[in-house]
């Protein structure tokens, strides 16, 4: 009986040092978590780099140029604001009139290509899909004489027309092959009771579509707040400079502070933060429902 109870005992001690059920998994799994960390570190460590001398004074970027030093020079982000604020609003406006009327657009010609039959359909389908293997480089020139031709040279519209219509044959191709593995099921009950293409359209195909529409917005958005190089040959007014043409010119409009330099950095860098955290959950959501397969 002494012994039964003795082994039941050791039996009781051993699960109780059993490590967690996560811990295990976590050490098993210590490859992937170690090069996830320094995948981490990689991507991190510059942005803290930034953040740390975009607080600095000249002097103090000088004699300690990574590390953190003290006081904090919280006047480059007042001068970086000066400077960056017209730039930011135009980007900022200019973003969401982009997103909006590129997906619009692409939604509605995707709806058409995928859930209606009419001659030519694949056709043309496949011809808008041979576009994306020529380099936008290739028609940059042709796009400058064509703007230049219709006036629209150093106007807010030069920024956002051109990159609306090079952004359709992508966005077409990903939301079409998204519609057409939608349950059809659903979009004909809605035509029983009487729903028509517009409502359909509305009401039951976007709604299903939301990942997919919030992935192509970030990305697009994420495009254009960085596009600089059509601006710069298309855009020669202080005050329609968006933000990433006005950042390549920081250092002549600030002097070479360094210091000033990255605090316009980071504040460029705060609308894109702010917008993936929004739509982190989404843009993931997207990329793994399977849009992208043909």
């Amino acid at each position: 009986m002494d012994a039964t109870a003795r082994l039941g005992r050791a039996e009781q001690g051993q699960q109780k040092q059993k490590p967690p059920v996560w811990l295990s998994n976590l050490w098993q799994d210590r490859g992937t978590h170690i090069v996830f960390l320094l995948g981490l570190a990689i991507a991190f460590i510059p942005l803290w780099f930034m953040m740390t001398i975009s607080v600095k004074s000249m002097g103090q970027f000088m004699v300690k140029p990574l590390g953190v030093t003290y006081p904090l020079a919280m006047d480059n982000y007042v001068i970086a604001w000066n400077v960056l604020k017209r730039s930011l609003l135009n980007s900022f406006v200019m973003t969401l009139v982009v997103v909006v009327i590129s997906i619009g657009i692409s939604a509605l010609s995707a709806y058409v290509f995928a859930l209606f039959q009419f001659p030519g359909r694949n056709l043309l389908f496949w011809s808008f899909l041979s576009v994306l293997f020529i380099p936008g480089i290739l028609t940059f020139a042709t796009r400058y004489q064509v703007v230049e031709a219709l006036g629209m040279v150093d106007t807010y519209a030069v920024q956002v027309l051109p990159y609306v219509a090079i952004s359709q044959i992508f966005q077409i191709v990903v939301l079409r092959s998204f519609f057409a593995g939608l349950p059809l099921e659903v979009i004909e009950s809605a035509q029983v009771d009487g729903a028509g293409v517009w409502r359909v359209f509305l009401q039951i195909v976007l709604p299903m579509s939301r990942p997919i529409l919030a992935t192509l917005a970030v990305m697009r958005a994420m495009g254009f707040w960085d596009e600089w190089l059509w601006p710069m040959v298309t855009v020669f007014k202080w005050e329609l400079r968006p933000m990433a043409l006005q950042i390549f010119y920081l250092t002549s409009d600030i002097g070479p502070h360094v210091g000033r330099q990255m605090a316009g950095y980071v504040l460029a860098s705060i609308p894109l933060l702010v917008l993936f955290t929004v739509a982190s959950k989404q843009f993931v959501k997207g990329l793994t429902s399977g849009a992208i397969k043909m």
